[in-house]
């Protein structure tokens, strides 16, 4: 057995059967190897054109050679199609992941390559006339190795069977069309992927200018939504490239105005002012200027005083007539050190109210709870030492996506090894 397989098979333990609309997805042992089964729900498999349907989908996706879509191999029965065999591989649905690690939302490229790879995958299958209807966190499933997006059963296959039977649960990711017997197509996966947008950033707050998106994608009139998939992202990058630029704008002006002001006050004044020992400097120059492994060294420990002049000087530093382009290098890195070591020290702190072995065992709409106040905790960090130290927004949600993981995962293996799963179901035992 290689490791791949040993933690399959670890995970397997713990992996109870999840409910997704069409039926149960879990694994089954089979000759010493676990395999991905799906059991269909009995009040779906039971409708006469059900068995058509998987066959159909089956047929259709034969020749449909792309990493984001699961094939399987249909379970025939004496009373029809039963089950199906999906490929190999260790799959959990989005709501599982989430349950199980609600901070990978704060990780920056998450979300964004997440629904890059849902909307570029949907607009292949909408090319084929295929509509996946339902996006629900339930029906979205990924790799669990590196988080990569899988879609197994499309909606548009089943259209035949009660769809209020079908989506029961998920009602509100799906299409108002779909229920009155409408017609399903792209603005159909259009309105879905709005609802599934808005869920995942739920816990961290949906961005202005993807307010808008969602709110047209999800317009209770198909024909006031997106009339394409590929639409719809092309203005979600469009409005996000214009918010970018309108923050370097303003963080433009914001530079111009310091090197201004630092113009009209080193000009010679004409007053007589008594003399007054100046306030020593929180960094003297020579530090600023030299010694930057000293100033490496405050990190975490750095006052207020000591990060508004760093900040300042970074300011100053930026105008392309004074500054090399060493040392800007120099003022970056120091930036970054203390972001790093100020949001290390306060992330521990924050994800440790979660990540506990007393929190772990607690029922599951406490630790829902405590979760999203995690979230949105560390995203309001991420945001304050971002504009404290100016340090570049992307560059600090990845340092800050890097730290989480690494947080994260030193809380869970220092918790008890059953902390997830086996003892819930021991205890419920």
């Amino acid at each position: 057995m290689n490791f791949e397989e040993l933690i399959e098979t670890r995970d397997a333990r713990k992996t109870t059967k999840v409910r997704m609309p069409y039926g149960y997805f879990y694994k089954r042992l089979i000759d010493g190897k676990y395999s991905n089964f799906v059991e269909f729900h009995d009040e779906v498999a039971d409708h006469i054109s059900f068995s058509k349907s998987v066959k159909a989908e089956y047929d259709a996706l034969t020749s449909f050679n792309q990493k984001t879509q699961l094939h399987y191999t249909p379970n025939e029965g004496d009373d029809g199609i039963y089950a199906i065999a999906v490929e190999v591989g260790n799959y959990i649905t989005m709501e599982q992941l989430l349950n199980d690690d609600p901070s990978v939302v704060a990780r920056g490229e998450f979300i964004k390559e997440t629904l890059g790879e849902l909307m570029d995958f949907t607009s292949r299958l909408n090319e084929r006339n295929i509509f996946h209807v339902c996006f629900a966190p339930s029906n979205v499933l990924l790799r669990k190795n590196d988080q990569s997006v899988r879609l197994l059963c499309h909606g548009s296959f089943y259209q035949k069977i009660d769809q209020d039977v079908l989506y029961e649960g998920v009602e509100d990711f799906v299409a108002p069309e779909v229920f009155s017997g409408g017609r399903i197509d792209s603005r159909t996966d259009v309105y879905s992927l709005g609802k599934f947008m808005a869920y995942i950033y739920e816990s961290s707050g949906l961005p202005l200018e993807l307010k808008k998106v969602v709110e047209k994608a999800t317009a209770e009139d198909p024909l006031k939504r997106y009339d394409t998939v590929e639409t719809m992202k092309k203005s979600m990058e469009n409005l996000t490239n214009a918010r970018r630029t309108g923050t370097l704008a303003v963080a433009a002006i914001a530079i111009a105005a310091a090197i201004v002001g630092l113009f009209f006050y080193l000009l010679p004044s004409p007053e007589v002012v008594e003399y007054v020992k100046p306030v020593e400097e929180p960094i003297p120059d020579e530090m600023m200027e030299e010694d930057i492994d000293a100033l490496m060294g405050i990190g975490g420990d750095a006052d207020s005083a000591t990060i508004a002049a760093i900040v300042e000087m970074q300011k100053l530093k930026r105008d392309s007539l004074g500054t090399s382009p060493e040392k800007m290098r120099e003022y970056n890195a120091k930036a970054e050190a203390i972001f790093r070591k100020q949001f290390t020290k306060a992330a521990d702190g924050i994800i440790s109210g979660v990540y506990n072995n007393d929190q772990m065992n607690a029922s599951e709409q406490s630790f829902l709870a405590k979760s999203k106040e995690m979230t949105e905790r560390l995203g309001k960090l991420q945001d304050e030492l971002t504009k404290t130290t100016a340090l570049d927004p992307d560059r600090a949600s990845g340092i800050a996506s890097q730290i989480i993981e690494q947080l994260t995962e030193k809380k869970k293996a220092s918790m008890e090894k059953d902390y997830y799963g086996i003892k819930k179901e021991k205890d419920n035992e």
